[in-house]
């Protein structure tokens, strides 16, 4: 009785594993199997991009895509800046060259102005002390210079050293002034004169009586001057 019941048990048992496979087999043979796989497949694949070659297809992603559309933008902007900064640098140097010209203009007209030109190497006999006088009663003293050059002076740089009788240094004093003496001739300028306030006179101008020990001599000692 058991046998039976066990033999009866494995026979069903076989039978319905028979019916999996035929079942698993027509559906095979009808394809839904091989399809449901096939569209497992493809799905990836709708998100690629296929594009059209002379020798073939490529398969590009969207993403590739989009990337390679961002670098020929990049590239266009960069091809538009070169193209930019050289019309730039082809136009810089026609204005500069352009701008220069006036400077050269304003150099050639100041060169071509007359100046009055100054002498480096004096002589003590270029211009000489041709008279000096100064009276106890004066604050100035009357010089008069003597101009031994072949051209106008028109300016003065020298110093008067002054000594008393016994050739002893009192004082000097340095100046400048602006005088026109034309060639050979003599012209007289002020200086304040040496002492004035302690009675001090040039030694062959009128003295204060009383002081006649207050009295001196100068000397001059030319430095530069200018011509015309």
């Amino acid at each position: 009785m058991n046998d039976e019941s066990t033999g009866g048990g494995f026979l069903k048992f076989l039978l319905l594993l028979a019916v999996a496979a035929l079942v698993f087999l027509v559906l095979r043979a009808t394809g839904v199997i091989h399809k449901e796989s096939t569209q497992e497949e493809q799905e990836p694949q709708e998100q690629e991009m296929v594009v059209a070659k002379s020798s073939g297809e490529i398969v590009v992603s969207e993403a590739e895509w989009k990337a390679l559309q961002n670098e020929v933008r990049q590239l266009r902007k960069e091809v538009n800046q070169l193209k930019a900064d050289a019309g730039k640098n082809i136009t810089a140097p026609r204005q500069a060259a352009s701008s220069n010209k006036p400077a050269q203009q304003t150099t050639q007209s100041t060169s071509t102005q007359a100046a009055p030109t100054t002498v480096t190497q004096v002589t003590q006999n270029d211009i000489t002390l041709a008279n000096y006088s100064h009276d106890w009663l004066d604050s100035n003293a009357s010089i008069a210079f003597k101009n031994n050059l072949a051209q106008t002076v028109t300016s003065i740089s020298g110093r008067m050293i002054y000594y008393n009788m016994k050739g002893e240094m009192l004082d000097y004093q340095d100046f400048t002034r602006n005088i026109t003496i034309e060639p050979g001739m003599v012209k007289s300028l002020s200086l304040p004169g040496y002492g004035h306030d302690e009675h001090y006179a040039y030694y062959n101008s009128k003295l204060r009586y009383g002081y006649e020990d207050r009295k001196y001599k100068v000397k001059f000692e030319l430095k530069s001057y200018k011509t015309k």
